[in-house]
């Protein structure tokens, strides 16, 4: 995100009736360390900073991390969440997200050092510390019943990402149609957590390539939701849900559900787009590279 950008988007933030608090997060912020510390800085003008999240993917060098954790605090930031799971794990070193966790107690104290989720801290340390840990690893350790215990039921995973394709078999799956008293309202108009990306899409919850509308035209985007004007797809999911796109997309676009099932109704909303972003254009279906991984 282009620093203009990112001050246009605290800036939209800002016209909530009550602006909410803000977040920073990725990808990885600390990538970009010098725009992150600006973001902070202008989000503590705005009185609407919250809290940086990290992977801990860059903490390499003690005495780095403390650095950047004191610049930032001095920037008016009060609290650090560090990102700890099997997830992280298998592409970061557990010792990296030990050295986060243990500079942000410094630095923060215990209020301001957030740990998502903190009974990972030991299960990451059950193998080698220092070599990051294939998910394999918990399936070959612990068993397939326990390693979906670990890996779904622990975490909290919403299988509307590649969850439902590659740790699929660790958990029970369900035909399309046992999702079909099931909507998306409450994950669409109400969620208490939501996104902006890069590209200028209003990511409402945890629904990855799926926008409702662009933060830049945040009024319209308002005025519209409350009268009860959607995307199409929107309008769909928010009445039907994921069962109701899938029926669509069956009648036009040619969707054939899975026999095998899917994990729940994520995993099949999920399923019924990445079809769909390849028979057509939809707006809703952003951004494009989401759909590149599944």
């Amino acid at each position: 995100m282009s620093p203009a950008a990112l001050q246009e988007a605290l800036d939209a933030i800002t016209l909530w009736p009550i602006p909410p608090q803000v977040h920073f997060t990725g990808g990885e912020p600390f990538l970009q360390f010098e725009l992150l510390l600006d973001g902070v800085h202008w989000a503590v003008e705005r009185g609407i900073v919250n809290y940086v999240e990290t992977s801990a993917s860059w903490c390499i060098d003690d005495e780095e991390v403390h650095r950047r954790f004191v610049t930032l605090r001095e920037a008016g930031l009060e609290a650090i969440l560090i990102s700890c799971s099997p997830f992280h794990a298998e592409k970061i070193p557990p010792a990296r997200t030990l050295r986060a966790v243990q500079a942000s107690l410094e630095v923060f104290g215990t209020r301001g050092t957030i740990v998502y989720l903190p009974e990972y801290l030991k299960i990451i340390q059950l193998f080698d510390i220092d070599r990051p840990t294939p998910l394999s690893h918990y399936e070959e350790t612990f068993g397939v019943d326990e390693a979906g215990r670990v890996l779904w039921q622990g975490y909290g995973i919403i299988s509307g990402g590649r969850a439902g394709y590659k740790l699929g078999h660790l958990i029970p799956k369900y035909p399309a149609e046992s999702f079909a008293e099931t909507n998306c309202m409450l994950d669409l108009l109400y969620a208490h957590h939501s996104h902006f990306d890069l590209y200028g899409n209003y990511i409402s919850g945890f629904c990855g390539g799926l926008t409702i509308g662009s933060w830049r035209e945040l009024h319209q985007v308002f005025e519209d939701f409350r009268a009860g004007r959607y995307p199409p797809l929107i309008e769909i999911l928010i009445a039907r849900g994921p069962y109701g796109l899938a029926q669509m997309a069956r009648e036009d676009y040619g969707y054939q559900p899975n026999p095998a099932g899917y994990t729940g109704k994520c995993h099949l909303c999920v399923d019924v787009r990445r079809h769909m972003v390849r028979t057509g254009d939809f707006f809703e279906l952003s951004p494009l590279p989401f759909y590149d991984h599944l």
